[in-house]
């Protein structure tokens, strides 16, 4: 990512992974592997974002945490997935829900989430 993510404020850093992860949502296209990239580069702008705002006294991911309400899928999943460790039991509700809805990859990657998750494979930070 180019922009210099220390120089924004933790609003402007939320509304930026807001931002980034509808990007990503828009971008997912199964039907065009040659879109791929564009999906990944949105993960990694937004797991800057994130680092960003963990790295803030405090952990500033809390500023997050009421994304997991958004009328957005794809940030629903980015949220529930970056906060986690902050807020498991609301994060949980979120995730398992878009597990209900089959809608992929939505459900795909919050099922996954959960399984590292349960089985220990992952521990969320």
């Amino acid at each position: 990512m180019k922009r210099n993510l220390s120089r924004l404020s933790d609003e402007d850093l939320r509304d930026l992974f807001e931002t980034l992860a509808i990007k990503q949502g828009d971008a997912w296209a199964p039907e065009n592997p040659k879109t791929l990239w564009r999906y990944e580069k949105f993960y990694f702008e937004i797991r800057d974002v994130a680092l960003e705002l963990q790295s803030r006294p405090g952990d500033a991911r809390r500023i997050l945490i009421p994304l997991l309400d958004h009328e957005n899928w794809q940030v629903r999943l980015k949220t529930g997935t970056y906060v986690f460790a902050l807020a498991p039991e609301r994060a949980r509700r979120t995730l398992e829900w878009l597990v209900t809805t089959r809608e992929g990859p939505f459900c795909l990657e919050a099922g996954s989430f959960l399984n590292a998750v349960d089985r220990g494979i992952y521990v969320p930070t």
